[in-house]
């Protein structure tokens, strides 16, 4: 593969080949809004920890994972939900 650090840095490239941007959406497609994209920070910095900034980024990592903590403290909810619409 051919690095590009804007279309496929070197640092969300798995083992297998594939990139975290591949991983994310199976992930946390079901979630909603701005859960979703904190989610998938936290999967981003994880991921990257090892191969870009390190502490900083598990630092990062939790930063995210506080705010999703919070939100459903906030919303004293456990699981959120997706509304699912019939098709007529």
């Amino acid at each position: 593969m051919i690095y590009d650090n804007v279309k496929h840095p070197k640092h969300y490239l798995l083992s297998d080949g594939t990139e975290v941007k591949d991983h994310i959406n199976s992930i946390v497609g079901d979630m909603l809004g701005r859960s979703a994209w904190k989610a998938a920070n936290v999967i981003k910095y994880v991921a990257r920890a090892d191969k870009k900034n390190g502490l900083e980024d598990l630092k990062k990592c939790r930063e995210y994972v506080d705010m999703l903590i919070a939100d459903k403290e906030t919303a004293n909810d456990t699981k959120v939900h997706r509304v699912q619409h019939k098709h007529a």
